[in-house]
C-alpha cells in the first residue's frame, strides 16, 4: 500500500488546494483595453476569458496559471499605454503644439 506524501500549500501552491478561486480580472482587462493600448489589452480580455472557462470545467491548476497570465498582460498593456501617451506628448511638445 503507497500512502502519498501530505501536499505542503507552501511548497507548491498551484498543487495545493488553497480554497480560493482565482480571479479572472475581467474588469482591468476591459479597462486597459478600451483606456490603454487595445492590442494587449483583447490578448488581457482573451486569457481573462479562459481563466473563467478553466474555473468553470474545474481545473484549478489551469485556472491559476490563466489568471497570473492575464494579470501579466493587464500591467503590460498599462504599462506601454502609458509608454504610448508619453512619446506622444512629447512629440507634440517637440514640434511646438504647446508653445503660446
Amino acid at each position: 500500500m503507497v500512502i502519498d506524501p501530505p501536499i505542503d500549500p507552501t511548497g507548491n501552491p498551484e498543487a495545493a488546494d488553497s480554497g480560493k478561486l482565482p480571479s479572472a480580472h475581467l474588469g482591468w482587462a476591459i479597462a486597459v483595453a478600451a483606456l490603454g493600448f487595445l492590442p494587449l489589452g483583447v490578448v488581457a480580455i482573451i486569457s481573462s476569458l479562459r481563466t473563467t472557462a478553466a474555473l468553470r470545467v474545474g481545473d484549478l491548476v489551469s485556472a491559476r496559471r490563466r489568471s497570473k497570465a492575464a494579470k501579466g498582460w493587464i500591467i503590460s498593456a498599462g504599462v506601454v499605454a502609458v509608454l504610448v501617451d508619453l512619446v506622444i506628448l512629447a512629440a507634440f511638445m517637440f514640434l511646438g503644439a504647446f508653445a503660446s
